[in-house]
């Protein structure tokens, strides 16, 4: 009688500790899923010396470009501040006073392309290669305002393009250029705007381009899911599971293309 109960307490003693292990266990896995990821970026290491020929100024006299062109809004974004030449003021000024706007267009981000990588919840944006590697132009996919221009903690050099898109804001992201053509922030671009060409720079295990679309604000204050680049990372993520898949939105994105 005594050994039965004995072996009924060992059971049961067994059954409770694996009960305790199995909800520490989901818990923990629960905890890893939702927990906010951090993506530590210096927008202070804006490397200058590969941005040549680039007009970039450090801010000096003028007008301040989050004024000019982010309609006053006070950044709280540690990047650098630059001045907009006269020539891009003048432009600025011409299409606010101009007349109606040219029809919105989406194209793709090169010339020649193919998808090396689709988008993913652990990676969501396009990844693609072209025969012409280091040789070939990266473009804006659309109309817009560049709004930053860094180099990200893994080394790669980023340009992100803000976009307004039947009043929406969009931002396009692309990273790992080789070397950044005659821009800076604040620029207006175009569909037919070279932003700089294609590299490997930072994280990267060749030659391609790195691109992610998302419909909000990148380091624009007043946007709650895309203020700074944490925010954007995990709202990119979080739209992904809505089904938004960033540039095929807005453009029939095939396989492999030779024309945009």
């Amino acid at each position: 009688m005594y050994n039965k109960k004995r072996k009924l307490f060992k059971r049961k003693l067994i059954l409770f500790i694996s009960l305790i292990l199995m909800m520490f266990s989901v818990y923990t896995q629960t905890k890893n899923m939702f927990e906010k990821e951090e993506y530590n970026v210096t927008y202070e290491n804006v490397d200058i010396k590969n941005m040549s020929p680039a007009t970039v100024q450090y801010k000096e006299e003028g007008d301040n470009i989050i004024e000019t062109v982010f309609a006053k809004l006070k950044s709280k974004i540690s990047i650098k501040e630059f001045t907009l030449t006269k020539t891009a003021k003048q432009d600025v000024k011409q299409t606010a006073e101009g007349n109606e706007e040219p029809p919105f267009v989406w194209r793709f981000p090169t010339e020649i392309g193919t998808i090396t990588q689709y988008p993913s919840y652990y990676h969501t944006a396009i990844d693609l290669t072209s025969p012409r590697t280091y040789g070939e132009p990266i473009y804006s996919v659309a109309r817009g305002t560049i709004s930053s221009i860094y180099t990200d903690a893994a080394g790669g050099l980023t340009v992100t393009v803000l976009h307004n898109f039947n009043g929406v804001n969009i931002t396009s992201q692309y990273v790992h250029f080789s070397r950044y053509a005659d821009i800076y922030v604040g620029m207006p671009v175009t569909e037919h705007t070279v932003l700089g060409y294609m590299g490997s720079s930072g994280n990267s295990t060749g030659p391609h381009l790195h691109i992610s679309v998302i419909d909000c604000g990148l380091f624009v204050p007043s946007d709650p899911n895309c203020y700074d680049l944490n925010s954007f990372f995990h709202y990119n993520k979080k739209r992904f599971n809505e089904g938004y898949r960033g540039l095929f939105e807005y453009v029939e994105v095939p396989y492999s293309w030779n024309s945009r």
